[in-house]
């Protein structure tokens, strides 16, 4: 069994997210995706977030239409501030015949030293490094493996990494917030029954 694991915030999640998840599940021939909602994220520092109640009904809402989607709660059930290498420990134990591929973004793998005990997540979990603008594929961390749209790898044995330069995250959740406060239309970057959800509880001041 191979196994997708998406981590973040997802405030709010949005097509970008979705667009993602079902390209890692194509090129790694993944039979489930979890999506992830952070608590609280260590990188966010201080930052307002919205309650992890609405963000992990946003979460399932928009993953309900996808049969290997799942929602997973594995984060927020701890009340608590949880690192990644804690949950893929934690993913391991719970799933110890899947193969499982963490997916990050090239923003996130700039700063990966700064991540708590980093070297074990290569350990733990292949991972699968989507392209952010701005932000280019650092290649001094681990060895990375370019994959073509088309690639199917066979996962090796001792998890590697994996670089997939066509999976383009242009979506930001910040900038749909920002964009949401400042009276923009933003419905056509998020799952509809996000959007509706968003509206009915006043998220982002809609």
């Amino acid at each position: 069994m191979r196994i997708g694991i998406l981590g973040g915030t997802f405030d709010p999640i949005h097509n970008g997210h979705l667009a993602a998840a079902q390209s890692i599940a194509a090129s790694f021939q993944i039979d489930e995706v979890h999506f992830v909602p952070a608590y609280r994220a260590p990188h966010k520092g201080s930052q307002s977030v919205t309650s992890a109640f609405h963000r992990v009904a946003m979460v399932a809402l928009a993953t309900l239409p996808f049969a290997q989607f799942r929602t997973s709660t594995i984060e927020v059930d701890c009340l608590e501030m949880r690192y990644t290498v804690e949950t893929l420990q934690q993913m391991t134990e719970l799933y110890p015949k899947a193969s499982l591929v963490f997916v990050m973004g090239t923003d996130m793998f700039q700063e990966i030293e700064t991540w708590k005990d980093y070297r074990q997540l290569f350990q733990l979990a292949n991972i699968a490094i989507v392209h952010r603008p701005g932000f280019p594929p650092r290649e001094d961390v681990v060895p990375l493996r370019t994959l073509r749209e088309m690639d199917r790898p066979a996962l090796p044995e001792i998890p590697g990494a994996f670089y997939l330069p066509f999976v383009h995250q242009l979506v930001s959740s910040t900038d749909i917030r920002n964009d949401c406060r400042a009276g923009a239309d933003v419905r056509d970057q998020l799952p509809l029954p996000v959007w509706t959800y968003i509206e009915k509880h006043k998220l982002y001041n809609a």
